[in-house]
């Protein structure tokens, strides 16, 4: 190993839901919930017939929300095949999306209808294959609070670390000072001169495809408050969100390099003496001490899970079974807790809604939360947080919570860690089987991919026959044109005796029609042109006899009961032939 290059493997597992926002949403045109499970989906690579082609384009042309909305759900089976992202949802989430979709929410006094969009906050995903991953400033951001806190021991901020108003703290200088402090000029550190610029984490990527669900972040008092006899409830509303659950063991993996820190940073004093920051903090090659990193993360962290799960199981709030196996799981008794009292695993909190309280260094005066007041009020600032979101099953639920963000990570593993790969394996009981479904989709995926081969197989061959058709109608037209107008005549009638015979069975259900030229028929045309073409001038013998030889091909087909030596008399068939 280079002794300027100090390389560890991490593995991440998660111990609570985690979600981080991407920024973008699922929404009820890319996605359905049918039986418990959410199939996202690019709408475009759905085979859908010519009535579904037809519905779409009309609701979508009036811009109806609600109709569009309905429109996916009530043809969800042609779409579930073709679903990139597919994971459960909580119960209250999928009696939501029953209950509102295409419907409005409310009225406003205007009379404009609300329409729900029922949007759900998606976790941040890969390219291709939209997996979820934890990126490496998520973790890095959370060992820098760490570290911030062991090196401020406590301490209050210093007079210049206050904002003029007196209320707010500013952080920036203060981290300054604590990450490199100031040099013998008095100036105190920057970017190029913190030992954490050279802290290189990759991304935590998945080492198999995550298991998922749609929870509700619900936002819970962490005390009582009582107003006229009845409980106040805090004013955030319920999001739905894209999480990662817990109990996947070593799911995340992820690369950290530690660079030698001192022939990197060339930080000098007055005296161009190499400036060591925090000596204490970096191993023999001058690189971060990862391990030491690690206790430092573990004692920030523990201590803050510790007073988290006081203040919700005082309340009643946390879910108990989950918060007794945490505690078991990370007691000093056991494998992991052993690892992390090591500064062999690092417990972190991660992602949205992971406190305030996590990010705050510890210490009188240090922690300044900004507290929005009522509407109209300035907002104060405190040590805490009063309120905490938690990870619900229904957006109303006031037990069985889980906090968001928690895991462990773990340094270049050696084998299984036992306890934790058990905690794992009991967390993921009862869970559907994400594989299972998937091979069930790619099932009725060839089959919608036959069925699209079919209907646009369907469509060439229609588009190919109504070429045809107008091929062959130019070409009679065009033939019509240069025919007299008696041989126009003849052609008119052949042309209505032919669509009339490829209406009859086997083709459709039409009936041959009667032989009499007292009822409106095509017998009753043809009399009706025999007798014109026997009496017009404008009639040549060799008209009539186009005449005779199109009545005897045709008619037979359409006309009921023909016989020919009856027909040819009454037709005067002879005649118009005229003479041998």
């Amino acid at each position: 190993m280079s002794p300027f290059l100090n390389n560890h493997r991490l593995h991440l597992t998660p111990l609570a839901p985690i979600h981080i926002g991407c920024g973008e949403d699922f929404e009820p045109t890319n996605y359905v919930i049918d039986d418990g499970l959410l199939y996202g989906f690019d709408p475009s690579r759905a085979a859908l017939n010519d009535l579904q082609r037809g519905k779409l384009m009309e609701v979508a042309r009036r811009g109806s929300l609600p109709g569009i909305q309905r429109f996916f759900r009530d043809n969800a089976d042609a779409f579930k095949p073709h679903a990139h992202v597919v994971m459960p949802v909580c119960s209250g989430v999928a009696r939501m999306y029953e209950q509102r979709i295409g419907k409005a929410a409310n009225v406003e006094a205007s009379g404009n209808q609300v329409f729900n969009k029922l949007e759900i906050e998606r976790h941040v995903y890969t390219g291709a294959l939209q997996q979820p991953f934890i990126p490496g400033t998520s973790f890095k951001g959370a060992l820098r609070t760490a570290w911030l806190d062991d090196l401020n021991a406590g301490r209050k901020p210093h007079d210049v670390e206050f904002k003029r108003n007196g209320e707010a703290k500013s952080s920036a200088a203060m981290e300054k000072r604590l990450l490199w402090g100031a040099d013998q000029r008095g100036q105190l550190g920057d970017f190029q001169t913190s030992p954490l610029r050279l802290l290189k984490v990759a991304d935590l990527m998945p080492v198999r495809e995550p298991e998922r669900e749609v929870l509700f972040a619900v936002n819970r008092k962490k005390r009582e408050v009582m107003k006229d006899g009845q409980e106040m409830q805090p004013k955030g509303i319920a999001a739905r969100k894209d999480c990662v659950l817990p109990g996947q063991y070593r799911l995340f993996a992820a690369d950290i390099t530690l660079p030698a820190l001192l022939q990197q940073t060339g930080a000098t004093d007055r005296n161009n003496k190499p400036l060591t920051p925090h000596p204490g903090q970096l191993n023999k090659q001058g690189a971060v001490d990862l391990r030491k990193l690690a206790q430092q993360s573990n004692q920030y962290h523990q201590q803050r899970l510790r007073r988290e799960l006081t203040v919700l199981d005082g309340r009643g709030l946390v879910n108990p079974t989950w918060k007794n196996s945490i505690s078991l799981l990370l007691s000093s008794q056991s494998s992991l807790g052993k690892k992390l009292e090591a500064g062999d695993a690092f417990l972190v909190r991660i992602g949205r809604y992971s406190s305030a309280d996590s990010k705050t260094l510890t210490g009188e005066s240090v922690a300044s939360i900004k507290i929005m007041g009522a509407k109209g009020q300035p907002p104060t600032f405190e040590s805490t947080t009063k309120t905490v979101w938690l990870a619900a099953q229904n957006e109303s639920e006031q037990k069985h919570l889980i906090p968001f963000g928690w895991a462990v990570v773990e340094i270049d593993p050696q084998g299984d860690c036992a306890e934790l790969k058990a905690w794992c394996q009991q967390q993921a009981q009862g869970r559907r089987s994400i594989a299972d479904i998937r091979a069930q989709l790619a099932a009725q995926r060839e089959k919608a991919a036959a069925e699209k081969v079919r209907l646009q197989a369907e469509a060439q061959d229609k588009a190919a026959k109504q070429e045809a058709e107008r091929q062959q109608e130019a070409a009679r037209a065009q033939a019509l044109a240069a025919m007299t107008a008696q041989l126009q005549t003849i052609e008119t009638l052949r042309q209505a005796c032919a669509d009339w015979a490829a209406k009859l069975p086997p083709n459709g259900n039409f009936k041959k029609q009667a032989a009499d030229a007292n009822k409106p028929g095509l017998y009753q045309d043809a009399v009706r042109l025999v007798k014109t073409a026997q009496e017009s001038a404008d009639w040549s013998a060799a008209d009539r006899a186009a005449l005779a030889d199109m009545l005897e091909g045709s008619l037979p087909a359409v006309i009921a009961g023909w016989d020919a030596k009856e027909q040819r008399k009454k037709l005067q068939l002879a005649k118009l032939r005229g003479p041998a």
